[in-house]
């Protein structure tokens, strides 16, 4: 925030129900198919891919499975490296595929990879974030959001998936 203080908008509590909610949805949205691949993208956003798997097994394993692949991509500059995939991109062919990221700030990086998913046969393409800053500049849209928060762009939201942590504005 503008004047230096530090806001806890997410406690580890809140951030584990907001997961519990995105299964539920997650589940309601693709009834009748038997697995989705959660793809997280690198750091915090393959975390919370992690959590969302765990929820998935645990709570609806006969239901649906849940298979999971980290997206490999540079956020501060996605057109710089190369993106790539933690497993053959060819494993994705006719399935529905969650792209996961933790906080979505204007939408390029889910748009980069978005591109390079696209490059697999999908059968659906969702997205889960957990904080939308509605700052988009991309034409992204969010499937699976656990909070919309306006900020300023000069504020910046952390997200730290790690135990007794949470989401925070600076």
């Amino acid at each position: 925030m503008s004047d230096g203080k530090t806001l806890n908008i997410l406690t580890e509590d809140k951030i584990q129900r907001i997961l519990k909610r995105m299964s539920i949805q997650i589940l309601e949205n693709n009834l009748g198919a038997s697995k989705v691949v959660l793809v997280g993208i690198t750091g915090q956003g393959y975390q919370m891919a992690l959590l969302l798997q765990k929820i998935l097994q645990t709570t609806h394993s006969a239901v649906i499975t849940c298979d999971l692949a980290e997206l490999i991509i540079d956020k501060k500059n996605p057109v710089a490296g190369d993106i790539s995939l933690s497993v053959d991109i060819n494993l994705l062919n006719h399935q529905t595929v969650i792209l996961v990221d933790d906080v979505i700030n204007t939408g390029r990086t889910q748009a980069y990879g978005i591109k390079f998913l696209l490059t697999a046969a999908i059968k659906k393409l969702e997205t889960a974030i957990l904080v939308d800053r509605s700052h988009k500049v991309f034409p992204v849209s969010t499937n699976y959001c656990g909070l919309a928060l306006s900020t300023t762009l000069e504020e910046h939201v952390e997200v730290s998936l790690e135990t007794g942590r949470g989401a925070f504005l600076y």
